[in-house]
Formats: C-alpha cells, structure tokens, sequence
C-alpha cells in the first residue's frame, strides 16, 4: 500500500546507513556513495517495481479505498510517476537521515527511526483490515462486495512472491554491507 511503501523505503534506506555504521564512522565519502548506490540498486530492482506493480493491477487494495475513488490508477495520470519520485526521495533522505545519524554517533537513534517506521506500517495493515485486507474497486468496497485479497489467487501469489524477493534482497544486500564492515574493520 502506498501509505506503507513510502515510509518503508525510507526506514530501508536507514537500515543500509545502520548496516553500513562501520563504513559510515571511517568519514569517507566513497563509503557513502557505494552504500547510497547499493540502496538504490536494491530499490530499483527488489521493491520500487511492487508498489508499481499493484498499483498497475490491484489499485484499491494498494490506495487501501481511501482518497482514490476510481477504478484504475490510469484515471490518474501523474499518480505513478509522482509516486515514483516521492518514493526515490523517500529512500534517498531516509539513506541521508541515518547517514547523519551514524555519523553522529546516534545508532540507536537511527534504529528507533526504522523500528517506528515499520512498527507504524503494521499499525496501518492491521488497524485496518476491512479496508487492507479487501481487494476491487472503490465502488465494490463501498458496496460491501470487495472481495477478500485471499480470494484472488493471482494476487496472493505476487503479494508472496514480491514480499520473498522484498525480503531475501533486502536480507542479502544488507548482510554484504555488514560483511564489508567487518573486514574493514580487520
């Protein structure tokens, strides 16, 4: 959901700046810009593409029926390309804000910014569920008649497939940041 996608690019790119404090503390910018650039790499490739990809196909469930009240994202023509903007800005500041904050010496203070972020994500998932949990139109959901997302078989199958490759990129990129940390640190 893009209420969710947004912030959770932001949390991610801190939690690059977080697996990445030992290169951060040393001051060199070339530890900077090959973090940033693995941040965006991984966002280009392993998540920017499913909020698209939802957005493109199951619109209501990825507005979860709130604002938007047509039936296709295409009623809407700038809505992917701004969405893609604030989501790049969204991960490029929230690389800068834990950035600043390592550099600080403020680890904690970045890892309470990522934890709230996602904490706040599920808050939104599941404090809301007849509206996150339903899929079709803003038309079916204000009719009672979405159907439920686990109803959908091809829905469910991207919603696990993306989540794994979300999750498993997200897992490998920042355990090699965390690898070249420690043999820098040798």
């Amino acid at each position: 959901m893009v209420q969710v996608d947004v912030p959770a690019a932001f949390a991610i790119g801190t939690m690059f700046a977080d697996a990445a404090r030992r290169q951060l503390q040393t001051g060199l910018p070339e530890y900077k810009y090959s973090i940033l650039l693995k941040n965006n790499i991984y966002q280009i490739f392993f998540f920017s593409w499913i909020p698209v990809y939802f957005l493109l196909n199951y619109f209501g469930w990825e507005t979860t029926h709130m604002w938007w009240h047509a039936d296709s994202v295409t009623a809407y023509p700038f809505f992917v390309p701004a969405f893609l903007v604030i989501f790049f800005a969204a991960v490029n500041a929230g690389f800068l804000v834990g950035h600043r904050l390592i550099a600080a010496g403020k680890p904690l203070a970045n890892r309470v910014v990522y934890i709230g972020i996602f904490l706040y994500s599920a808050a939104w998932i599941f404090g809301q569920t007849p509206s996150t949990y339903k899929l079709g139109s803003y038309a079916q959901w204000q009719a009672g008649h979405a159907p439920w997302f686990y109803e959908d078989s091809t829905f469910l199958t991207m919603l696990i497939i993306s989540l794994l490759i979300w999750g498993l990129g997200l897992a490998f990129f920042l355990l090699d940041i965390i690898r070249e940390g420690k043999r820098l640190q040798a």
